[in-house]
């Protein structure tokens, strides 16, 4: 994220308010951007279907379901490799060998279609819907996959406009498609699928829009490219498997509590394919919409003010500064850091706390089931929790504590899995009550853990050398050398 804190610094120091909005707005496009403009599709596409006459409720439930599987498990698969290619693309950028980039990138690209295609292959074999049917999901599964890769490296490279103008430009073509389509729905049954079908073709004919937006993107962002050492990062699971650890289990740690209440009470299958549970799957939707602002506060925070101080800090460290000079620098970082945290718990806090007192004066207007705002109320506490582990692991990783953030996640994924499957007997009394302790109680590990660490960061800053042992010869070093002289793959 260091890359936006430049134009960030910029607009803050124009003491304007159309200033400030401007660099919230900014924020608010760079952490968020890309996941609003898929859920303000799926939302407009909803509302559209809702006043197609000819189209079913259970219609409108298999696209739903078709998106949200493919979004759910395309993020698990990106978790695999997420932190561990960030970190490979970062020290490349770091020794000036840009044009290996996009030689990791074709590489990683490779491994998420392999792992795409397991997954898929999964999903076929317990699968009733048709062949057509099953073959345009894999196609809108590969899609968001490959939009998640995509998007990893234009951001490492800040080219976060092309990243906005494809996925606006995908959104309008889907709504286009799908608008076209309610109106002509009528022409065009010829199977119990066929009205999901070409409204899931319309989301996918819009995803692939912005796929090649972003693929034309990264071949104008990196120029000067090769295609040698395609799985050299490979080294770095061997290197990092803190990295991998951290990026998997946090990201299926986000999902496992619906996974575990997909058969509780209240479960429902659609066409013996989708296993759902429609009240918790909306309460927890619901919960993740409040967390945006903490992602833009926490981006505004940290390039705004705490990363000068960082850069500061250890700027003395490598540089050769004075221990007065490391003694002050550290004071100081850890002071804004601190006023930052403060600052962003406060924010949320509020947020979160006005959500939950007036959210049962919302839906006694819009009719809403009892059920449903009592999870909500639980799956909010838990969102919260959750966003502050996400933070909090990131600024782990930013002082390259990278076992603190794999604690993180393991404590995180572990106690709402467990916790889980010992509330499911309980049914709805028990629905949220798994995801809202588990994650606060990650959140109050990982913040004494950022408290211990920073209370003796200039000792870590010196003496890390257990973090940089690397085996010699080692499964993933030796298996991307034997992939790298394998051209045709």
């Amino acid at each position: 994220m260091a890359g936006i804190g430049f134009r960030l610094q910029k607009l803050f120091q124009e003491d304007y308010f159309s200033s400030r909005f401007k660099a919230y707005a900014f924020a608010g496009l760079v952490t968020a951007g890309p996941w609003l403009i898929v859920i303000a599709t799926i939302t407009m596409i909803q509302w559209l279907t809702s006043y197609f006459g000819d189209l079913s409720r259970e219609q409108r439930e298999l696209f739903n379901l078709s998106v949200s599987y493919c979004f759910i498990f395309s993020q698990v698969i990106f978790g695999i490799q997420q932190l561990v290619v960030t970190r490979y693309v970062a020290d490349l950028i770091y020794e000036k060998r840009a044009k290996e980039v996009f030689s990791t990138f074709i590489g990683m690209s490779k491994g998420t279609l392999l792992f795409a295609t397991i997954f898929a292959g999964i999903f076929f074999f317990f699968s009733n819907l048709p062949f057509y049917f099953n073959v345009l999901i894999f196609l809108l599964f590969v899609t968001i996959n490959m939009i998640w890769v995509m998007f990893l490296f234009l951001s490492a490279a800040k080219n976060y406009q092309a990243v906005a103008y494809s996925f606006v430009t995908g959104a309008l073509i889907s709504l286009g498609i799908v608008l076209w389509l309610g109106f002509h729905v009528d022409r065009i049954d010829f199977s119990p699928y066929s009205s999901s079908f070409f409204l899931l073709a319309g989301f996918t004919a819009g995803m692939i829009v912005t796929l090649f937006g972003l693929l034309f993107a990264m071949l104008l962002t990196f120029g000067s490219r090769t295609r040698e050492n395609q799985f050299s990062y490979l080294s770095y699971f061997d290197k990092f498997p803190s990295l991998f650890w951290t990026g998997f289990l946090y990201n299926s740690g986000i999902w496992v509590c619906n996974w575990v209440i997909w058969f509780g009470e209240g479960r429902m299958t659609l066409f013996d394919t989708f296993v759902y549970h429609r009240i918790y799957d909306t309460a927890i939707f619901w919960s993740y919409l409040t967390i945006i602002p903490t992602m833009i506060i926490f981006v505004v925070s940290v390039e705004t003010r705490f990363y000068e101080r960082y850069r500061i800090f250890y700027g003395n460290v490598n540089e050769g500064g004075t221990l007065n000079a490391i003694k002050q620098s550290k004071l100081r970082m850890q002071r804004v850091l601190k006023e930052e945290m403060e600052r962003l718990f406060r924010s949320q806090g509020v947020i979160s706390l006005l959500v939950l007192l007036g959210i049962g004066y919302i839906t006694a207007i819009v009719g809403v089931e009892d059920r449903l705002i009592t999870i909500f109320r639980f799956t909010t506490v838990g969102a919260f929790s959750n966003a502050m582990v996400l933070v909090i692991t990131l600024i782990l990783l930013y002082f390259e504590d990278r076992r603190g953030a794999m604690y993180t996640s393991i404590i995180f994924f572990t106690l709402n899995l467990t916790l889980s499957l010992l509330f499911l007997p309980l049914g709805y009394d028990g629905y949220g009550l798994s995801f809202s302790i588990g994650s606060t109680s990650a959140f109050l590990f990982a913040l004494l853990r950022l408290v211990a660490f920073i209370d003796k960061v200039d000792y870590h800053a010196f003496c890390r050398p257990h973090d940089l042992v690397q085996k010699e010869r080692s499964i993933f070093s030796k298996t991307g050398r034997w992939l790298n002289r394998r051209t045709f793959i």
